[in-house]
């Protein structure tokens, strides 16, 4: 009988799924996205970087630029990668990544693993939450205020973004805008609520 358990370890990016069988196996959100976009055409890290930046993708998935160039080393010293080097001019030479038969594997593993394993998450906020009836009610009000307006911001942000940018845009990125759309919607309405309670609250 097989035991499979997930834990995050610190960055909650990357988790390790522990198989009683097999031993650990590297289970990262940034591997998944990068191996998608190799799928489409070779790219070095730079040109990855780039491209994830120009769709924005920071704004929807958790990725950064630094853990690019350090997922894409440590992909190619898997063996989930191709590598060749090219020149252009006068610069240095860039790594030039090819997904190849073991990656084509892994990228298909993700697939199932991300979409049928949801890890609990964590919203940041929920500290101040947690500590809220230590401070003054009126310190309180305003930072419950703050919290409001700043996922008033988000979601405006976003249906800006939905109207302006997502008319043309792949299946997946209007699937992930509307995902954000509805659960900032659903935060906006729970923080209302939240700030009735507290004003009720008796301090």
């Amino acid at each position: 009988m097989q035991k499979n358990t997930c834990l995050t370890i610190r960055d909650s990016s990357i988790l390790y799924t522990e198989n009683y069988w097999t031993g650990k196996m590297l289970m990262s959100t940034i591997d998944l996205i990068l191996l998608g976009l190799l799928l489409d055409q070779p790219m070095n890290a730079y040109e990855l970087a780039r491209l994830i930046d120009e769709r924005q993708v920071g704004r929807l998935l958790k990725i950064s630029t630094p853990a690019i160039y350090k997922s894409c080393k440590r992909l190619f010293d898997a063996g989930l990668l191709n590598k060749t080097t090219a020149k252009k001019g006068e610069q240095p030479e860039k790594a030039i990544y090819t997904i190849n038969k073991k990656g084509k594997e892994r990228f298909a593993a993700l697939m199932r693993h991300f979409s049928s394993n949801i890890t609990p998450f964590f919203l940041d906020f929920n500290v101040f939450l947690w500590n809220l009836e230590r401070v003054p009610k009126e310190d309180g009000l305003q930072m419950l205020d703050a919290l409001h307006d700043e996922l008033s911001n988000l979601k405006q942000w976003i249906i800006r973004h939905e109207k302006e940018d997502c008319a043309d845009a792949p299946f997946a990125t209007k699937a992930i805008v509307k995902q954000y759309r509805m659960t900032i919607a659903t935060l906006l309405k729970w923080s209302t609520e939240t700030m009735r309670d507290y004003k009720q609250l008796k301090k």
